[in-house]
């Protein structure tokens, strides 16, 4: 990097580490020498929210062995942000008008895999990683709709054609686990951290999948020795705009081109496993000896309410999920949504209250400063449906109770679908299966029974639902209010 000019402020990086003293916060660590015991798989926005953070507050507490290795399995854009400044960056908490900046050096290093395989093997590889966690999002893991391994996918496709030089997350786990145990180097254990029900036990499940395919003298061992646990994470992370940029700037004084603007809430729930591992307690993670009671609260009530307030939000015209938030019609319907068919379904556990849980929703949906786009949360539904609301359906129609809201939440998706909102502006359309997804949508108006039955025909979304006439009807009823009526008519029921 060429000399800045006088007066340019410098970049972040780690000879200014040492005197970044910000307000709350103690003075650095220090990260010389640090040890590698973590390689964490899609090294976003959510990851350097999240995992490194907690991570952070492990290594400031003086336990030396857990620097990350971060690692973008497709792009570069991390990668090269980072790497000049030494894996540092700045977390910045907004609540509304208030403002935290902290900066975050538990990164020692951000490959980007394409162009970086031999380091990323020696990385999974090295004798100190104890731990290999993953935020990789919901369709990367190449899951099919029985829930095995989707052999057709392409990534995993690839890779079972050259097992011995991966690309697909499923594929570098496998093929190191291998590796390691070759070189008599004990496992790492495996933590996803995606918003995938069972998260750890589905990419197991893969992993054993694709191992019986390419390693299969290894796959019993694979199933005996490697832990997965699962886990819940939670905290909202939009993406990075210009202004966190100059707030980075503010708050330390350097130039920082990749901070993170999150909300000050965060939760980590882990599934206790044996072996080495952070204490992660430090920062507040809870170890427990199930953690579906807390996941299924998180998808069912944030998660299944995000999308609701996503799609509905876009149609409506908001470009932020708090502006949405505040509609009163979407906002009304989503508290019935969440009061009469989503929290009945969640089972209580110790420290988990599901009321308690709901009421503090609300201030995070309406936190302004995050500026959570409608938009990005929309993004990829079609996968998310299959997770947050289908299960919720099945469940409910298993017991004779009513799925009407949920319907409606199905019926605003295909509407969503079509590109357009009510007052005629176009949006793209972000998800894998878009294409086939806004083909099927065109008779949303015209014939909203056949678009219907066309939608619910798609296994990967609708799953055992898909052959539920009584499902499928109640969907019809709402796209045939929206077809008639409009959104808000659907919203407020009438």
């Amino acid at each position: 990097m060429a000399p800045l000019p006088v007066g340019v402020p410098k970049r972040l990086n780690a000879a200014a580490w040492p005197a970044l003293v910000l307000a709350g916060h103690a003075r650095p660590y220090e990260r010389a020498g640090l040890a590698n015991g973590i390689v964490h798989l899609g090294a976003g926005a959510f990851f350097r929210a999240h995992v490194a953070t907690y991570t952070d507050a492990v290594l400031a507490s003086g336990d030396r062995r857990w620097g990350i290795t971060g690692v973008s399995l497709r792009h570069s854009d991390v990668r090269d942000a980072l790497a000049p400044q030494d894996g540092l960056y700045t977390l910045l908490e907004r609540d509304n008008d208030k403002l935290s900046a902290q900066v975050i050096g538990a990164l020692t290093q951000v490959l980007a895999a394409s162009g970086e395989r031999e380091g990323l093997q020696r990385a999974l590889c090295a004798p100190s990683v104890a731990l290999v966690t993953l935020t990789i999002t919901e369709k990367a893991y190449g899951i099919g709709a029985d829930g095995h391994l989707d052999v057709h996918a392409p990534a995993i496709e690839a890779d079972l054609q050259n097992p011995h030089a991966p690309g697909s997350a499923v594929g570098w786990l496998t093929a190191t686990l291998v590796a390691r145990r070759q070189a008599q180097v004990p496992p790492y254990a495996v933590l996803a951290c995606d918003n995938l029900r069972d998260n750890g036990h589905t990419l197991r499940r893969l992993v054993l999948d694709y191992a019986q395919r390419t390693f299969p003298q290894e796959a019993s061992w694979l199933a005996d020795a490697v832990a997965f646990p699962n886990t819940m994470v939670d905290r909202i992370v939009p993406r990075t705009i210009a202004q966190d940029r100059l707030d980075a700037q503010a708050a330390h004084g350097y130039v920082d081109e990749l901070p993170v603007r999150c909300e000050p809430f965060t939760q980590w729930v882990i599934e206790d496993f044996a072996g080495a591992r952070p204490e992660w307690e430090i920062a507040g993670a809870q170890f427990v000896a199930d953690v579906r009671p807390f996941e299924d609260a998180k998808l069912r009530l944030l998660n299944a309410a995000h999308t609701a307030f996503a799609c509905f939000g876009v149609l409506l015209g908001h470009a932020t999920i708090a502006q949405a938030a505040t509609d009163p019609d979407i906002a009304a319907f989503v508290r019935r949504l969440m009061t009469e068919e989503l929290a009945p379904t969640l089972t209580r556990a110790p420290a988990l209250d599901p009321v308690a849980y709901q009421a503090r929703l609300w201030p995070r949906f309406g936190n302004a400063a995050l500026g959570h786009g409608t938009q990005q949360v929309a993004m990829d539904t079609s996968a998310k449906l299959a997770q947050r609301h289908v299960p919720v359906m099945l469940e409910r129609r298993a017991r004779g109770e009513g799925i009407e809201c949920i319907a409606v939440v199905v019926a605003g998706w295909i509407r969503y679908l079509a590109g357009r909102d009510e007052s005629g502006s176009t949006y793209p359309i972000d998800d894998p299966l878009a294409a086939p997804l806004t083909e099927l949508a065109t008779a949303w108006r015209t014939d909203p029974r056949a678009c219907v039955e066309r939608f619910f025909a798609l296994e990967a979304v609708f799953g055992e639902l898909r052959n539920d006439k009584l499902a499928k009807d109640a969907v019809v009823r709402q796209l045939e209010r929206i077809a008639a009526n409009g959104v808000r008519a659907a919203l407020r029921g009438t």
